[in-house]
């Protein structure tokens, strides 16, 4: 191959890793995983501090008021949007920016109250918020934020839980109206996001055409979605306590019901009517199936419809949680799964590393052939080179559509690699402090980047030219396997190692077979009694094509 191919082909998976297949971040800090806290600062440049839950999966900027007014999901888990000077103060230039990170919130407001002499556009008698408290082990982020407007005392207690997108948002009224409105914009730069809701006993959610309004009372839940995909967002409400079991027998709306109106288009908003005293789960985060699934969302009828690939990949994270209940430890689950797979697709490996390991026996004949009529570009030349080329891979064997075997299991894989690198494992493994984040100490993408190395060297060892011209491209995607979740790249490492050993065998075996291929030997014929000179003959076997040849060797004068 040559070397422009090359590169043609590392620019294609870079894009592929960089957009719906892989998209990463910066690199980790060294020696640092992004710890669940509290940061208190002035975010926004006006006058009063902000407070930023901060974690893996996202980065969450509350006013005073508890309203949401950023809303910075991360692409890939553990990526260091806010990085903190040596003075002790934060650098938020990177959300601030919004270079290639979405506000889900854009410039509006998330959680802001409204109705009843409350609203979000005027000032309001604030204080910082109380209990600012991080439990890393029970998964939670906890604040009350208390502010009063025109005599009415709003009290909002939110927990975010850092190792998924889900917030519960508890809010009290005091002092104003039986009910309330708060409000739930988005998708950020998403001009025309999917709307829906889901009411009570429905079987189906309605939706909101282009940029008009519906109202749905009583809801299961109610969403804003961009179309499913690796970057794509997903705001999603659905009631708890009493609301989330109110059903009337009379079909009336009960009176602690949620009730939503939604707006379509480029302003997408739920704007959701509640009790005085309400209890929201409030989803914010990718709108992807593997979290949506650990987040129990998947099974809500209408929100999220796996395609082929999303079929495998909820049973392959189904059979991944089985093995979990057996073994207890997600490291071991990536390994024990990593050897089923490969074990399930051995046959498939074995068909395409045969034809890879005859193909590299047959390098040193090719390059004969090749030299043997490079000068010679006629038609009855290039027949007689092609004629050649068959025979030679009728001598070996060798199919090429034995490589199409490897796109066999394609689809598994692609599913497989979808699923660990969505999948939030909550626990590390050996040095590693998180299986869902990249590891902070490179040493995986070491381990990766010489896995792959002596992979290309088992698969080109006779062609030292491929070699070179291919190991480049490992250098290349050594940044990517920096920036991997280690799961990822713990599964990579170990099914390399295993195709790696599989591909040995193979070749010792087709060494085996081909050993006498194209070698000749000339046996001379049994001397006779007869005292006429008569011309010897010479047998030349060819194991190759199974012929044998009787000629006549040279006269003696």
């Amino acid at each position: 191959m040559k070397t422009r191919h090359l590169l043609s082909l590392a620019a294609l998976g870079g894009a592929l890793l960089l957009t719906g297949c892989g998209t990463t971040g910066p690199l980790p800090t060294f020696g640092k995983a992004i710890t669940p806290e509290w940061i208190t600062a002035d975010f926004d440049g006006v006058r009063g501090n902000e407070y930023i839950a901060t974690s893996n999966l996202q980065d969450v900027v509350f006013n005073e008021r508890g309203e949401v007014i950023g809303w910075y999901v991360k692409s890939y888990a553990g990526t260091p949007f806010i990085k903190r000077r040596a003075d002790g103060s934060y650098d938020f230039s990177a959300l601030q920016n919004q270079k290639g990170i979405v506000n889900m919130v854009g410039t509006r407001k998330a959680l802001a109250v409204q109705g009843g002499g409350l609203d979000p556009a005027q000032p309001a008698q604030t204080q910082p918020p109380t209990g600012l408290t991080t439990d890393v082990k029970a998964n939670r982020q906890d604040a009350v934020f208390r502010y009063v407007q025109n005599g009415v005392t709003v009290t909002k207690t939110v927990t975010l839980h850092p190792r998924n997108f889900k917030v519960d948002v508890r809010t009290e009224v005091t002092g104003g109206p039986q009910r309330v409105n708060l409000l739930f914009p988005g998708l950020g730069k998403a001009d025309n996001p999917r709307v829906q809701a889901l009411a009570r006993g429905g079987a189906q959610p309605a939706a909101v055409q282009g940029s008009g309004q519906l109202k749905v009372d009583n809801i299961q839940y109610a969403a804003l979605q961009e179309n499913p995909s690796q970057v794509a967002h997903a705001l999603i409400i659905r009631p708890q306590g009493e609301s989330a079991s109110a059903t009337p027998a009379s079909g009336d709306t009960p009176t602690d019901a949620v009730n939503v109106t939604m707006t379509g288009g480029a302003q997408g908003l739920i704007t959701a009517s509640v009790p005085a005293s309400s209890n929201l789960e409030v989803y914010g985060g990718r709108n992807e199936l593997i979290h949506l699934y650990q987040s129990g969302y998947s099974d809500l009828p209408g929100l999220f419809k796996p395609n082929f690939f999303g079929q495998i990949s909820l049973y392959i994270v189904k059979f991944m949680e089985w093995l979990y209940g057996l073994i207890g430890n997600w490291g071991l689950v990536l390994v024990v799964l990593t050897i089923v797979l490969r074990a399930a697709m051995w046959p498939l490996m074995q068909a395409q590393g045969r034809s890879t390991a005859r193909m590299q026996a047959m390098q040193p004949r090719m390059r004969e052939l090749q030299a043997k009529y490079k000068d010679r570009k006629d038609v009855d030349s290039q027949r007689a080179m092609q004629a050649e080329m068959a025979q030679l891979y009728r001598d070996y064997n060798f199919n090429p559509a034995g490589c199409f075997s490897s796109f066999v299991p394609f689809p598994i894989l692609i599913a497989l690699w979808s699923t660990i690198r969505n999948f939030e494992f909550d626990s590390g493994f050996l040095w590693l402090p998180d299986l869902a984040i990249p590891d902070p100490f490179y040493l995986l993408a070491l381990v990766y980047l010489i896995v792959n190395i002596g992979q290309l060297y088992v698969m080109t060892r006779k062609s030292p030219e491929m070699f070179r011209q291919q190991a480049f491209i490992y250098i290349i995607f050594l940044y990517f396997a920096l920036t991997f979740p280690a799961g990822v790249t713990i599964y990579i490492i170990l099914s390399t190692l295993i195709g790696i050993v599989q591909q040995v065998i193979i070749n010792k075996q087709v060494e085996k077979e081909t050993a006498n291929l194209g070698v000749q030997k000339v046996v001379p014929a049994a001397p006779t009694s007869s005292k006429a000179t008569k011309p010897q003959k010479a047998v030349i076997a060819d194991k190759g094509n199974k012929t044998t040849k009787v000629i006549d060797a040279p006269r003696k004068d």
